[in-house]
């Protein structure tokens, strides 16, 4: 008999594919709005975390709008058939695997950063605490920071694994996720502190604060990129 490649689909794709298919029969019209997380959740038997993902997917197919505090929106200009980002990681899969990773990265850097990393790390703050005083949000300053620790933990195969989680960290849907936290404000301050913290940690060789610090700004932004939702 023939037969058939198993695949293992992400959830929130599979999910996005049956909001996909209710845009495409017209169930849901141009402009209007999704139900609610909370519903969609329950109505799928599934986490609430996961519908989010599935809403992230649409909105980088363009095939919705989301509005954070209000709601998801079917695009007037959505197009039948628009590709889902199967291909991408899941952003809180991500964010997980950093919190592991990340926080160890510190502490090897607190030990093992040269003088130039040190003042390499002091200009890439002192560029994020003018960003933060605009009230701007620089993916390319975050990236720069966070990789810039993992190049000084002295440690070759973390290095690359940091890497790694950046690509997907940088990939359509994980970069949506994170836009919608960016835009708000009130979280610029929090976050500058965090690497303010961070890099003084570092820079004065002491792991286990770099540690520690490292660990809670990671928890920070993941629960601001739940809550954000709600």
């Amino acid at each position: 008999m023939p037969l058939q490649a198993v695949v293992n689909r992400k959830l929130y794709i599979q999910i996005a594919e049956q909001i996909t298919a209710a845009i495409e029969s017209g169930e849901f019209r141009p402009g209007q709005q999704l139900p609610s997380e909370r519903d969609l959740a329950q109505a799928l038997g599934v986490s609430r975390p996961t519908v989010r993902e599935a809403l992230i997917a649409l909105e980088v197919a363009g095939l919705v709008e989301v509005k954070v505090g209000v709601g998801a929106f079917v695009r007037a200009a959505g197009k039948p058939g628009a590709a889902l980002p199967e291909a991408d990681h899941s952003a809180l899969e991500i964010m997980q695997a950093r919190a592991l990773v990340e926080p160890e990265l510190a502490a090897l850097a607190a030990r093992h950063i040269t003088a130039d990393g040190r003042a390499e790390l002091a200009g890439i703050v002192d560029a994020m605490r003018g960003q933060t005083a605009r009230r701007e949000w620089s993916q390319e300053s975050d990236r720069a920071l966070h990789l810039l620790i993992a190049e000084h933990c002295g440690n070759q195969a973390l290095r690359e694994i940091a890497l790694t989680l950046w690509r997907g960290r940088e990939e359509g849907l994980s970069a949506a996720f994170h836009q919608h936290l960016s835009r708000r404000p009130a979280l610029l301050d929090r976050i500058m502190a965090d690497h303010d913290g961070i890099a003084t940690a570092i820079a004065t060789g002491d792991p286990d604060r770099a540690r520690a610090a490292m660990a809670a700004h990671l928890d920070y932004v993941q629960k601001e990129a739940l809550a954000v939702w709600d």
